[in-house]
């Protein structure tokens, strides 16, 4: 609990101190088992598609089986695990509970999507001894950032018969990268540096190089030739991945930081990687629910797609997507799948919006309320309301539901913090829990403290992470009514 007792007045004050003096001793393995799972996790997963083709492979180690489609009829019983994958870019699991629906679910939303670069559908083209793709970036991270690091690509094609093709360059030892070139300083002054700094590379010169080398001059050939670059590049693709010019324009094709996730600090204490917003929330989610033992109430988490630009789309929480995996879950725990009795379960159901959040940082302290904002290593972080400026695009929490949130981390021991993002009118944000109350259904954000947010590499703590895998374990194992 956050709260001591002052002994010199002998009142009650409200002070939150490190969650590291909270460890136990029989906690620590724990801890570093969670973590280092996570280390895996995060590194392997930098896609959405690759996210849910790393979290089916686990589940079904732990006995998770495909959630029948409504209609079947078909009733499961207490303990039963279950998951649904929608069009390959969302998931849910669920473990079935002992009460019955009508009393409502545990329901953790994430996100499985992070900023990266977007390759165009025509993107190759040659100029100045080097060949390049054009790009779309997708997401908030700063521009600039994606200059001069090296980057991966992961690719996945459905070739003109119908064969799934899919590859990823540059995150195996020995694999070439790829990179974005930035302007050299000495040469930059009236190029770049009077840009204001959302403009100090702006989304067309967000350009990839792919290729160097020519294709060989042609026998009896001695002048140049257009392309010989490009065509080099188009000759490789096809030889190793027989992917056509026309191939690459239908393909799906992503870069994203050739980063592996890496402990930080001389005490080790912190992650650094690239995607913790949400993959952190997804991985503590995970682990979560993987731990789990037969709950009070039917637990379900569910991993949504494009919430980095605004939940739309048939996989984002603004589809049916949350209704359509609850009814199914309800008709296989209650045999019901009439709209009374799916409307009446959502009604009941509590939600933890699980999401990163931006914690004071010491550097830049100027743009925090100090006395309301998330420290990184106190904790998981209570949210009562997002939004920006007048809590624009917010949704915030009752305190009856507060209330039974303070009941459960106190009852279990977790440390949490209150803060919000930012000064009031320098920023803020959200994520999808206004979304789900929408739905009218209890939400409140729990947030993982994450230091520079929205970046190539971004930092959590591993006891933030550890206590927000028992937070969202302690929600969906047990009632605190």
């Amino acid at each position: 609990m956050p709260k001591k007792t002052d002994k010199n007045k002998g009142t009650a004050v409200f002070k939150v101190d490190s969650a590291w003096d909270k460890i136990k001793n029989s906690e620590v393995k724990l801890l570093e088992k969670r973590c280092q799972d996570y280390l895996e996790f995060v590194s392997r997963c930098k896609t959405e598609r690759g996210t849910i083709e790393y979290i089916e492979k686990l589940i079904n180690k732990h006995g998770f089986k495909p959630l029948a489609p409504l209609g079947t009829g078909k009733k499961l019983k207490p303990g039963s695990k279950v998951y649904f994958i929608n069009k390959n870019r969302a998931m849910g699991l669920a473990v079935i509970g002992k009460r019955p629906v009508s009393e409502g679910f545990r329901y953790i939303a994430a996100h499985l999507d992070v900023p990266r670069i977007d390759v165009k559908a025509q993107p190759l083209y040659e100029k100045h001894g080097l060949a390049l793709f054009k790009t779309h970036y997708y997401g908030g991270i700063k521009k600039f950032q994606w200059a001069a690091i090296p980057l991966s690509l992961h690719i996945f094609a459905i070739d003109k018969n119908g064969h799934n093709l899919s590859f990823v360059i540059g995150e195996k030892a020995g694999d070439p990268v790829f990179t974005i070139t930035d302007i050299a300083p000495h040469i930059g002054k009236k190029v770049q540096y009077e840009r204001k700094t959302a403009e100090v590379l702006t989304g067309e010169e967000l350009n990839i190089v792919v290729g160097h080398r020519p294709r060989p001059l042609d026998k009896n050939q001695e002048t140049e030739t257009p392309n010989r670059i490009k065509n080099a590049v188009i000759d490789y693709m096809e030889k190793t991945f027989k992917l056509t010019e026309e191939d690459i324009a239908w393909a799906e094709i992503r870069a994203v930081p050739a980063l592996t996730a890496s402990e930080v600090g001389f005490d080790r204490a912190l992650i650094g990687a690239y995607g913790h917003d949400d993959r952190a929330c997804v991985g503590a989610a995970l682990a979560a629910i993987s731990e789990m033992a037969v709950p009070e109430h039917t637990a379900a988490v569910m991993f949504y797609d494009k919430e980095e630009i605004g939940s739309a789309g048939p996989n984002g929480a603004q589809s049916m997507l949350t209704t359509d995996f609850l009814g199914m879950l309800t008709e296989a725990t209650a045999g019901d799948s009439s709209f009374a009795t799916i409307r009446s379960a959502i009604r009941s159901t509590m939600v933890l919006s699980a999401d990163t959040n931006a914690p004071i940082d010491p550097t830049f302290e100027g743009a925090y309320d100090p006395l309301n904002s998330g420290v990184v290593g106190k904790g998981v972080w209570i949210t009562k309301h997002s939004g920006s400026a007048g809590k624009s695009g917010s949704s915030e929490a009752d305190i009856e539901y507060l209330a039974y949130i303070r009941r459960m981390l106190s009852r279990e021991n977790i440390p949490y913090q209150f803060g919000e993002m930012g000064k009031v009118d320098e920023g803020g944000g959200g994520t999808v829990a206004y979304l789900l109350a929408n739905l009218n259904m209890n939400v409140v954000d729990i947030s993982l403290p994450t230091l520079s947010l929205h970046s190539p590499f971004e930092l959590i703590s591993k006891v933030d992470f550890h206590y927000s895998v028992s937070a969202y374990k302690a929600f969906m194992q047990n009632s605190y009514l």
